[in-house]
């Protein structure tokens, strides 16, 4: 069986297509060429040693013909997982293919009166199965009548995203807050779904107040990242954050995570991404906005992360992270539930059995009934 992961947004394609190979699946990655910095294998795996694998293909939009390549290319392929508007590709390529939502594909595009909008709800329906990440998604799947759909969460490495100690650290003796969610913050009639960013502003402004030797550091990208300057400005706590360039490479990414204290996510959608299985691999608490109860029948389990929706939750996490030994309890917490969940090897087994399934004819209750199996054979 030949697969192939059609698109690379946020290396979650590359990921996946390694760990396959990896477990004998000839599994390729489809992405375009030139990409982003953040959806660059090169820059993300420093074992590629600057040159791409032979199992990455790639699609210029620079030549004229770039959309037929795709197409091309897909029809060579047993069975296309995609994403974004690939997946009309896949749609159009006549071959099995799963969709799977990379979150704003589905929040936002997915929803547009446009060709490409309708073309992607469509793409959605046709698909194998559909592959979500999260509660928010199953409502937005239900306005758009789509039944065959899958709870599964977007591929990451875990053997990448470790606990790390610094001999030199330059953040000794402070408390530190690390956000690296994108600045998306202000709400437009194209944009109505935002990250929050500005409640964790306001929240950290009225905890430094006690706790001046408070830092958060900020991975300055996105569209409200000039608005998000003049917010701290006019709070008077700019000595107090730290900005980094963005967007972050992995490493880096992964330096940040365990330089902090605490990670802080969004504050807004209430679904968990890449972002928090991260901080999570790498032993760190989390404070985030998502909604439990949903997440805990998705998962079978309490996920030991901290809620927050507004400035004075912020506050009262803030204040009960202040404490070490919380921390580290909470850091270990996230660990062993990221392992029993997110490990290389769940994830992996639970890809595998979704491919032999669909290519045997296997339906979605099939699918989960062995998802539940593998799990509970873990605990």
């Amino acid at each position: 069986m030949r697969i192939l992961f059609a698109g690379n947004v946020a290396n979650t394609g590359y990921v996946a297509a390694k760990l396959m190979r990896n477990h004998g699946i000839e599994a390729f990655l489809l992405m375009e060429k030139n990409p982003p910095e953040i959806y660059d294998p090169l820059k993300t795996d420093p074992t590629l040693e600057c040159k791409y694998p032979d199992w990455i293909l790639f699609f210029d939009k620079s030549k004229l013909w770039w959309k037929f390549k795709i197409i091309q290319t897909m029809r060579k392929f047993d069975l296309i997982q995609a994403h974004y508007d690939l997946c009309i590709f896949a749609y159009l390529s006549r071959k099995p293919f799963i969709a799977q939502e990379m979150g704003d594909d589905l929040r936002v595009l997915a929803f547009q009166n446009s060709l490409r909008g309708r073309l992607l709800r469509k793409s959605y329906k046709k698909s194998r199965i559909f592959l979500h990440g999260g509660f928010t998604a199953i409502n937005l799947l239900s306005k758009l009548k789509i039944k065959n759909s899958l709870f599964f969460p977007l591929t990451y490495d875990d053997s990448f995203f470790i606990p790390q100690t610094f001999v030199d650290n330059p953040f000794k003796d402070k408390f530190v807050i690390f956000h690296p969610t994108n600045l998306w913050w202000k709400k437009t009639i194209d944009v109505p779904i935002t990250k929050g960013n500005d409640v964790l502003i306001h929240g950290f402004a009225i905890f430094i107040k006690k706790h001046p030797d408070s830092l958060l550091v900020i991975v300055d990208r996105g569209p409200d990242a000039e608005a998000t300057h003049e917010l701290i400005d006019s709070l008077g706590i700019e000595n107090n954050v730290i900005y980094l360039k963005g967007p972050l490479n992995s490493t880096d990414l992964r330096k940040y995570y365990n330089l902090s204290d605490v990670i802080a996510d969004q504050f807004v959608l209430g679904d968990i991404g890449l972002i928090v299985r991260e901080a999570l691999s790498c032993g760190k608490p989390v404070i985030t906005f998502y909604y439990k109860d949903q997440y805990q029948n998705l998962y079978g389990d309490e996920i030991p992360i901290l809620n927050a929706k507004t400035s004075e939750d912020i506050v009262k996490q803030l204040e009960y992270l202040s404490d070490e030994k919380i921390r580290k309890n909470l850091g270990k917490l996230g660990i062993d539930w990221n392992k029993k969940h997110h490990s290389s090897k769940i994830i992996s087994q639970k890809m595998i059995i979704l491919y032999k399934e669909l290519f045997h004819g296997g339906d979605i209750s099939t699918i989960k009934q062995k998802f539940s199996v593998l799990i509970n054979n873990e605990i």
